[in-house]
C-alpha cells in the first residue's frame, strides 16, 4: 500500500464534504432480476449494489428462511461442545456460563443460561466487572470457579485469545469451552472446544455471525444432542424459534452486516421480540416506548441496545442478564426501572465526555501530521469512551483512539473508518500495549498512562504509512440517481422488503440532480436544529427534512436557489394522512 505521509494535504481542519459514489450499473443483471423475480428496475440495481447477484442469493435475500440457517455441527468444535454439555446436564455436573458486558455477550449469555436452565441443567453465569477485571476471561474468575467445585465453563464473546486462562483451567481439571467471534490471534487457546467461524481451518460459510449468533447456534446443537436425529424436540423447537429475538438482539446492536445467516436472524427475531411474553423483554419496549410501533432494527440499535449497553459499560451487566431471563414481572420491573437510570447516567457522562473530547480536539490534534484522533483524560470513564469514539471517527472521519485513565493505566477503545483495519495497525505497536484484541472497525486496548505519548508517535507514523487522504474524506454510498417523478409511495413500500436494515445494508439512498428549492426553506426542531424545505422537478415536488442541517440553510438560498440531494425516500405518517417526503443525507448546491 502506498506511503500516505505525502498525500496528506489536508488543512489544520479537515474538510467533511462528503464524496458520492454511484454505483456502476449492469442493465442486463438488473433486467434479469427484474423479470425473473417480478420486482423494479430500481430494486433489482440496489440487491445488485448489495451483492446479490444472482437469482437464488436475491431471492433470498428478499424472503430469509430459517430453513437457510446453515447445521450448527459445521462449525468447528460444536459437536464435540454440544456433546460435552449434553453430558454435564445429565450428570448434574456444575456449568457456568462465562459472557462478556456487552449486548452482545449478555444476550448470548442469557440465551445459552435459559436453553440449558430448559433441560434442567445445573447452570449459572457470571458476567466481569469492565473496571474492576477487564475484558474477556481472567485467571482468577477461573480460580474462584474451581474452588467452587465448577466442572464447565462455557465462554460466551470473548476468550478466543485467553491461552494462560485456558491452560489454568486445564491444570484445575475444569474443562473449557470456547465462543467467541473476535479475530484469533497467531495462537488457539487450549480449550476443551474452541467455536469460532474465524478459525483459519474452519469450514463454516458463514464467518460473520455476533457472539449471541454462535450462542444460538449452539443451543441448536445441545438441543439436537437431545434429539435422535437433526430435528429437534417441539419444546427447543419452540425455544429456538422465541430465542431469534435474543439472537436479534445482541446481532444488531453488535453492529455486524446484517446479511446472510444474519439477516435471517434479525429478520425472525424481530418478530420474536415484537410477540414476546418474556417479563424482561416486555419491560424493554415499554420502557422504549415501543409498545404501539412494528419493531425495526434501528428501534433496537437506538432505543433497546443503549438501556441494556449501559449496564456493562457504568454498571453491573449481570443486572441486563438477569432482566433478560427472570420470569417474574415485578422482579422485570424493578430491574428495568434501575437500567434506566444507568441509561440517563451514561448519557449524561457521555456528553460531558464528548464536549470535552472536541475541545482537545481543537488544541491537541495536528490534523496535517497525525491522521489518528489519540485523546486522554483521568476523569473519562472507561465504559463510555467507546460510544465516544465512534461518534468523534463518525464526525472526522478519522481512525480515533480514546482512553480513560485510572491508576496509572489507560482503558482505550478503539473505532475506525472503512478502508482501515485498526486491529491490524495497532499489532505493530502491541509491545507498548498492555492487551490488545478486537475486529477491523472496532478494538479495546488497554496501556500504561506514561507510554500514551509514546503511543501516540508510533502509532500515527505507523497509520500515516497505511491512510491516504482519500481515505479520511467522508464517503456516501448512493444507490441509484432518479428523477423525481421516479417515486411514488408504491416504489417506497417496494423497498421496504430490503429490510431490516443495518451494518452492510443500509437503507436505500437515492441521488436526485438540479433540483429547484421551491418555496422558502426554514428550520425547524429543538433550537432549529433540521432543516425543512420543499424541493421541484419538472411538475413534480417532494418535502424534504435534513437532519441537524439547520445550519446550513443561507446554502440553500444561493447559487439560484438549486441542489442537488442524496436522500432516503420516506413515507410520513401523520393522523390518517401519508406523504412521501425526502430525508436528505447530503446537500450539494452549485
Amino acid at each position: 500500500m502506498q506511503n500516505a505521509q505525502n498525500d496528506l494535504t489536508l488543512k489544520e481542519r479537515p474538510s467533511m464534504d462528503k464524496r458520492w459514489i454511484f454505483p456502476i450499473t449492469n442493465k442486463e443483471l438488473q433486467a434479469n432480476l427484474s423479470d425473473n423475480l417480478h420486482i423494479s428496475p430500481l430494486m433489482a440495481q440496489i440487491l445488485v449494489n448489495r451483492g446479490q447477484t444472482d437469482l437464488a442469493s436475491a431471492k433470498s435475500f428478499l424472503k430469509p428462511e430459517l430453513s437457510d440457517l446453515n447445521d450448527p455441527m459445521i462449525l468447528p468444535g460444536m459437536e464435540k461442545a454440544a456433546q460435552r454439555i449434553n453430558e454435564a446436564i445429565c450428570k448434574a455436573e456444575k456449568i457456568v456460563i462465562y459472557g462478556d458486558y456487552d449486548v452482545d455477550g449478555m444476550s448470548g449469555t442469557a440465551l445459552i443460561y435459559k436453553c440449558l436452565d430448559m433441560a434442567y441443567a445445573n447452570v449459572s453465569y457470571y458476567i466481569p466487572e469492565r473496571l474492576g477485571e477487564g475484558y474477556g476471561l481472567n485467571s482468577d474468575a477461573v480460580r474462584k470457579f474451581a474452588a467452587d467445585g465448577i466442572n464447565l465453563i462455557i465462554t460466551i464473546d470473548c476468550g478466543i485469545n485467553s491461552c494462560i486462562e485456558a491452560d489454568v483451567a486445564k491444570e484445575l481439571g475444569v474443562d473449557l469451552i470456547i465462543t467467541d467471534h473476535h479475530e484469533p490471534g497467531a495462537q488457539m487457546p487450549d480449550a476443551y472446544a474452541v467455536i469460532n467461524p474465524k478459525i483459519e481451518s474452519s469450514p463454516y460459510p458463514f464467518k460473520e455471525l455476533s457472539g449471541v449468533g454462535i450462542s444460538f447456534k449452539l443451543a441448536w446443537a445441545v438441543a439436537q444432542t437431545f434429539s435422535s436425529g437433526k430435528r429437534v424436540s417441539p419444546e427447543f423447537r419452540e425455544f429456538l424459534m422465541s430465542a431469534t429475538g435474543l439472537a436479534a438482539l445482541g446481532t444488531i446492536t453488535d453492529v455486524v452486516p446484517l446479511y446472510g445467516e444474519n439477516r435471517i436472524i434479525t429478520k425472525y427475531g424481530l418478530k420474536a421480540i415484537q410477540y414476546s411474553d418474556d417479563p424482561g423483554i416486555r419491560a424493554l419496549i415499554k420502557i422504549a416506548n415501543l409498545e404501539s410501533e412494528t419493531l425495526q432494527a434501528n428501534h433496537i440499535g437506538f432505543r433497546i441496545g443503549p438501556r441494556l449497553n449501559a449496564c456493562g459499560r457504568i454498571g453491573k451487566a449481570g443486572l441486563a442478564v438477569e432482566l433478560l431471563t427472570t420470569k417474574s414481572e415485578k422482579r422485570a420491573n424493578e430491574i428495568i426501572s434501575l437500567i434506566d437510570d444507568e441509561n440517563k447516567r451514561r448519557q449524561k457522562m457521555q456528553k460531558e465526555i464528548h464536549d470535552l473530547a472536541k475541545k482537545k480536539i481543537e488544541t491537541e490534534v495536528d490534523f496535517k501530521n497525525q491522521p489518528v484522533i489519540i485523546l486522554s483524560d483521568e476523569g473519562w470513564h472507561p465504559g463510555v469512551v467507546g460510544i465516544v469514539a465512534s461518534k468523534l471517527s463518525e464526525e472526522y472521519c478519522r481512525p480515533t483512539i480514546m482512553f480513560g485513565c485510572t491508576n496509572g493505566v489507560a482503558h482505550g477503545s478503539a473505532r475506525s473508518v472503512p478502508s482501515f483495519h485498526i486491529l491490524n495497525a495497532l499489532e505493530v505497536c502491541r509491545g507498548e500495549l498492555i492487551s490488545l484484541g478486537g475486529h477491523s472497525q472496532a478494538a479495546g486496548l488497554k496501556i500504561y498512562t506514561d507510554k500514551i505519548e509514546a503511543f501516540k508517535i508510533s502509532f500515527n507514523k505507523a497509520a500515516s504509512s497505511i491512510l491516504n487522504e482519500k481515505d479520511l474524506t467522508p464517503t456516501l454510498q448512493i444507490d441509484a440517481e432518479v428523477r423525481l417523478n421516479a417515486l411514488s409511495k408504491a416504489v417506497v413500500n417496494e423497498l421496504l422488503r430490503l429490510s431490516p436494515y443495518g451494518e452492510g445494508n443500509a437503507p436505500p439512498c437515492l441521488a436526485s440532480t438540479n433540483l429547484k428549492i421551491a418555496g422558502k426553506p426554514k428550520r425547524v426542531g429543538k433550537e432549529g436544529r433540521h432543516l425543512s424545505f420543499f424541493v421541484q422537478q419538472g411538475d413534480v415536488s417532494y418535502k424534504a427534512i435534513a437532519f441537524g442541517n439547520g445550519d446550513k440553510i443561507d446554502l440553500l438560498d444561493q447559487n439560484g436557489g438549486y441542489c442537488s440531494l442524496a436522500y432516503v425516500p420516506k413515507i410520513n405518517r401523520w393522523m390518517d394522512m401519508e406523504n412521501l417526503e425526502l430525508e436528505v443525507k447530503d446537500i450539494k448546491t452549485f
